[in-house]
C-alpha cells in the first residue's frame, strides 16, 4: 500500500466540559514514517501553561454520552501490549499556552494507513501529583482519509 498518495486529517472536538475546544491533527507520509501536525485551541485554562496528554484510541467515533463524556473512544491504540508512554499510539505532550497549543513530529511508531478509523484523542492537563494515568478525556477526533 503506497501511503505517499494520501495523508490523514482527524478535526478534534471537546466534550460538554471543553465545549470551546477545537484542533486538527494532520498525519502526513514523511521518510519511512509519519509527520504528525496538531494545533488546538479553547484548552482548558488552570494555569498559563499546561501539559495535556495525546495519544491514538481504537473507538469508533467521538459521540458524547449524555453525562457528557465520550461514549465510544475504546482502548489505546497498542498492537505492542505496553504500556506508556511506549504505547504506538502515544504522542509528545501537548504544551499549551494559555488555551493554545501547537505541536509538531516525525514518528515512525506507525503508517497513516495503520490509523485510518482511529481516534486522536487529549486528555486533561497533567496534575502535580501525575504518576502515569492519563486521565479524562476532553477531546476527541476521527482520522479519516483524504487523497493528494
Amino acid at each position: 500500500m503506497n501511503q505517499n498518495n494520501w495523508y490523514a486529517v482527524a478535526n478534534i472536538t471537546g466534550d460538554m466540559s471543553c465545549p470551546n475546544l477545537k484542533g486538527i491533527a494532520y498525519f502526513k507520509p514523511f521518510k519511512d514514517g509519519v509527520m504528525v501536525e496538531i494545533e488546538v485551541s479553547g484548552l482548558p485554562v488552570r494555569n498559563n501553561y499546561e501539559l495535556f496528554l495525546v495519544d491514538i484510541h481504537e473507538g469508533k467515533d467521538c459521540v458524547i454520552s449524555n453525562e457528557g463524556t465520550f461514549m465510544n473512544i475504546g482502548k489505546d491504540y497498542n498492537p505492542n501490549d505496553l504500556y506508556h508512554p511506549y504505547m504506538v499510539g502515544d504522542m509528545p505532550y501537548l504544551f499549551s499556552n494559555n488555551d493554545y497549543a501547537y505541536l509538531k513530529f516525525y514518528t515512525t511508531r506507525f503508517k497513516i494507513f495503520d490509523i485510518i478509523g482511529k481516534l486522536v484523542i487529549i486528555h486533561e492537563a497533567l496534575s502535580k501529583n501525575f504518576y502515569g494515568n492519563y486521565g479524562r478525556k476532553i477531546g476527541c477526533g476521527k482520522i479519516e482519509k483524504h487523497e493528494l
